[in-house]
């Protein structure tokens, strides 16, 4: 894995759009229509996601998986870093203006934490300490090669060498289930609305 630096401006932009494109083309599983719910048109994501991406890079907290960039790799916790203040208030910004303005984002995080806290909330709570993947995407046409088990398993090695846990949520039944098969525990399933779950996952330290 590597991490991104050194990039100009539309360098990232194009990182960017291939990975809302990975977000807005996913085919959900029935049960589910996550993000697409909130943010109906490709423009929208490409603003959405582009406020996360930009955030992650300006913070030191977006990794690839090679000098190709088959997939990319958004982390934030224990000895990871996290997203900047400044960047922060930009990224919700950029959010805020994909989503349709300030009400349509009160409604959007309203449904995303209704039917109890996530996983970090709870982590937090707790004291316990924790790497988050805040972004895990391959690109569509290097999909079924692997890149998704050499991502986790990257994340899955640093958190072991710190003893703790590695954490996520996703929107959508069957990406739940593939994290699931690839070494992670389904914590819970948060009911967000018709149509739209939130799949809390944790995999915990391996003790030599």
């Amino acid at each position: 894995m590597i991490k991104l630096t050194g990039l100009s401006d539309s360098e990232v932009d194009v990182i960017a759009k291939q990975i809302a494109d990975a977000f807005y083309d996913y085919e959900y599983n029935k049960e589910d229509q996550g993000l697409i719910k909130f943010i109906p048109n490709r423009e929208s994501m490409y603003t959405y996601i582009g406020g996360i991406i930009r955030a992650a890079y300006r913070s030191g907290i977006i990794y690839t998986t090679s000098e190709k960039r088959e997939g990319f790799l958004v982390l934030s916790g224990e000895g990871v870093g996290t997203v900047g203040f400044v960047d922060g208030m930009k990224m919700i910004s950029a959010e805020k203006r994909a989503l349709g303005g300030f009400k349509k984002m009160k409604e959007f995080i309203s449904a995303c934490f209704s039917n109890g806290h996530s996983i970090e909330t709870r982590m937090k709570k707790a004291k316990k300490k924790f790497i988050k993947i805040e972004v895990l995407v391959v690109r569509k046409e290097f999909q079924k090669q692997g890149f998704m088990k050499k991502m986790l398993k990257y994340v899955y090695d640093m958190a072991d060498k710190k003893g703790i846990s590695v954490i996520l949520d996703t929107d959508d039944k069957d990406k739940s289930e593939r994290y699931r098969y690839l070494g992670m525990e389904l914590d819970r399933v948060r009911n967000c609305g018709e149509n739209f779950h939130m799949y809390d996952l944790i995999r915990k330290p391996e003790i030599a």
